[in-house]
């Protein structure tokens, strides 16, 4: 879905939103918010990703690409108590869910004390040369391969 703009959170502005689709109301209320969804939809989803259009209309097409991968990201095949990927019993389906950044961290702490596994698994992943070139999301992706023709 498209936002018309971004909103600042906790001092930064927020480009982007994925948001697993929960509608607490009831009645006449939620009647109109499934309506609505089967309008735009078609049917209701499970997850919605929701994109800053001023910021998407004036990004490159590698910062695009890169939004909507974090957002998808946040959704998640869920776990059992073991670890293992859980299943839907009924319909064998994967059981999705949200989930959170894997590294979360300030940068004063790292510069203090170094980093934790998880924060230096994600300066190994920086350091190492990017898995996809700037020039192969152009050519891989629909919309930009329209811009093209």
């Amino acid at each position: 879905m498209w936002a018309s703009d971004s909103f600042a959170k906790k001092g930064r502005h927020v480009l982007g939103q994925a948001e697993q689709v929960m509608l607490r109301a009831g009645g006449w209320q939620k009647a109109r918010m499934e309506q609505q969804m089967h309008e735009w939809f078609g049917r209701i989803p499970k997850f919605i990703i929701t994109l800053a259009a001023d910021y998407c209309s004036q990004c490159s097409d590698l910062e695009f690409c890169a939004l909507v991968e974090h957002e998808l990201y946040h959704i998640a095949q869920a776990t059992d108590d073991f670890g293992a990927p859980k299943f839907n019993k009924e319909t064998g389906q994967p059981v999705l869910t949200l989930r959170d950044h894997d590294v979360e961290e300030f940068i004063g702490v790292v510069r203090r004390y170094g980093a934790s596994k998880e924060v230096q698994e994600l300066v190994d992943a920086a350091n190492a040369p990017a898995e996809v070139a700037h020039i192969d999301i152009a050519r891989s992706c629909g919309t930009c391969m329209l811009k093209l023709a």
